[in-house]
């Protein structure tokens, strides 16, 4: 098993900044040969120092398209819904088109409809950036140890979207989710691992020795090798 290679920064600021410029790139790049560009980002509370970095940025923002990772089964008002507070972060991106992954209601169990419709909009193209971040479970996403279906884990699997219940529930966010699957994820052109913290590091090197249905980090580890794992203390 090879080591793990991790980009290392001095500081929490300066993995922020590395980040924004990464997907800066990935936009930059997207726009000139695709005519657009489509990100997924992460939710939680460390991307986005990164992502209010990049909004201020003087970039083609009319031409670019950003999904959340992942989103919790609540109305499109409730505080803990990520694209809520994506929408915030990117403020200043003037014309970017944010596209949903759950219904503006999330009435009744939790599906994809919605995810799948917003994805439909990228034609079949890859993301061109994917931010992940994890949990101290080595969970990515919504796609959590123990409760998630194996097509939501499996780098080969044609699902896009998948609904998934923690079991337990996170008490900072106890609701059900819609996450993109792994193999949507690894697909993207350019895919950013996030991490700050020793403890964060630890479960990320530990989690190579489970199996992806205890540590769905793993799913990507193993299946995306150009990932770009960036860590601070």
């Amino acid at each position: 098993m090879k080591p793990l290679t991790l980009n290392e920064h001095a500081n929490a600021d300066a993995l922020a900044e590395a980040m924004a410029a990464a997907l800066a790139a990935a936009i930059r790049e997207g726009v000139a040969r695709r005519g657009s560009a489509w990100l997924a980002l992460a939710g939680g509370s460390t991307p986005f120092a990164a992502y209010r970095q990049l909004a201020a940025m003087d970039l083609p923002w009319q031409d670019v398209n950003l999904m959340a990772t992942d989103e919790r089964w609540v109305p499109v008002s409730h505080a803990k819904r990520n694209e809520a507070a994506l929408r915030e972060a990117f403020a200043k991106a003037n014309g970017l088109q944010l596209h949903p992954l759950v219904p503006d209601r999330a009435d009744g169990p939790p599906n994809t409809e919605a995810a799948l419709h917003s994805l439909a909009l990228l034609g079949g193209r890859p993301f061109d950036a994917v931010l992940l971040g994890m949990g101290g479970d080595a969970h990515i996403a919504s796609l959590f140890p123990g409760v998630t279906p194996q097509d939501g884990l499996d780098p080969a699997s044609r699902s896009a979207a998948i609904a998934v219940t923690p079991d337990p529930l996170p008490p900072e966010a106890p609701y059900a989710r819609v996450s993109l699957c792994v193999s949507r994820l690894i697909a993207a052109r350019t895919l950013l691992l996030m991490l700050v913290g020793t403890t964060k590091r630890d479960v990320l090197h530990a989690a190579r020795e489970r199996s992806p249905s205890d540590a769905p980090v793993n799913a990507v580890l193993a299946a995306a090798p150009d990932l770009a794992i960036h860590w601070s203390p």
